[in-house]
């Protein structure tokens, strides 16, 4: 694979898997030098790429099995500071309390699910991935995917909906979904 082969198939993928590490690592400069890191190692493995029948799965896979890695040797911070100045300016852009609360409120939802249905959502929903990526990163069938997906926002919209039952019309829960 030459450099301009790389330039226009493997960097392309860096605007998709951004989210998504981020996501798993929740750290601006972490995310970014994990992507640059990430880049890096397929392009030492650029031979093997080629080889490759689907390189997409393949990107997609090292991507999140490096992030885990990072994750996994990160030690746990007991404030999420990027995080909460993330929420801060969330408040200050014109975001409520109320909106803040339920986002956290969905997000958690989302966390607590089973770890298919989550990991279906989150590619799907949070990290925009389309349904046959999907499936080159979870070796799930499309038609099964959608089945799972809409499972998953069933769970999500009953459990929010649960959340703020209080609400008889149902507004702050069609609102949050």
């Amino acid at each position: 694979m030459t450099t301009e082969e790389f330039k226009n198939t493997v960097i392309p993928y860096s605007v998709k898997l951004y989210p998504m590490l981020f996501r798993i690592l929740r750290n601006e400069e972490e995310t970014r030098d994990a992507l640059q890191e990430l880049m890096l190692r397929l392009w030492n493995r650029k031979d093997e790429l080629v080889k490759c029948t689907n390189q997409s799965a393949y990107i997609i896979t090292m991507a999140r099995n490096y992030s885990f890695d990072l994750l996994k040797k990160k030690k746990p911070q007991a404030i999420d500071e990027k995080h909460e100045y993330w929420i801060l300016n969330m408040e200050a852009d014109g975001a409520d309390s109320d909106t803040i609360e339920r986002y956290e409120k969905v997000k958690q939802v989302i966390k607590e699910l089973p770890e298919k249905y989550r990991t279906v959502i989150e590619l799907r929903d949070i990290d925009g991935f389309s349904f046959d990526e999907i499936k080159e990163i979870t070796g799930y069938e499309v038609a099964n995917l959608r089945v799972i997906l809409s499972r998953a926002r069933q769970k999500v919209k009953d459990e929010v909906e649960k959340i703020y039952d209080y609400d008889t019309s149902g507004k702050y829960a069609r609102q949050i979904l």
